[in-house]
């Protein structure tokens, strides 16, 4: 496996646990129980794209533990989030990740080769994961019935 395969598919790692971080964190602030379906959904979409790539993480040799740096830049984005609306904060999220997630995420897929077909689904799942985040990102500012569906639809453990 090339290296820059490996350097994308570990920063690909770090953006869940980052995602993971400022969710739960948002979790804790939701003020109602749509709010919380909702950041519920996002927290288990950002924990089951962790799972789906740490077999090829180990199998690549990287590493799977938590980095407690992002972590804690997580909930300082988490934090800053607390004086926006619900509606801002999804507006925050869905720019972040069109402007800077979603490229990285898709750019894995361009690195790796249809061949090695563990990595080449991993790569796949992870720019259709992220845009599924994109997109109830933005079904969420529309308000969209059902806005986290694209989520739903992919999990393996919905909630």
């Amino acid at each position: 496996m090339n290296k820059k395969f490996k350097e994308c598919l570990t920063e690909v790692y770090l953006g869940e646990q980052a995602g993971e971080m400022i969710f739960e964190s948002l979790l804790a602030t939701a003020q109602d129980d749509d709010q919380r379906y909702i950041f519920s959904n996002m927290l288990q979409f950002e924990t089951e794209g962790k799972t789906i790539m740490r077999p090829l993480l180990i199998k690549l040799g990287l590493p799977i533990e938590e980095n407690k740096a992002l972590r804690n830049q997580g909930l300082e984005i988490a934090d800053s989030f607390k004086e926006m609306s619900f509606k801002e904060q999804f507006e925050n999220i869905y720019q972040s990740v069109k402007n800077y997630y979603l490229p990285r995420y898709e750019e894995l897929s361009t690195l790796v080769d249809e061949e090695d077909s563990e990595a080449f689904n991993v790569a796949n799942f992870m720019g259709e994961h992220e845009r599924s985040i994109l997109l109830a990102a933005d079904n969420i500012i529309k308000d969209i019935q059902d806005p986290v569906k694209p989520i739903r639809d992919l999990l393996k453990f919905p909630i």
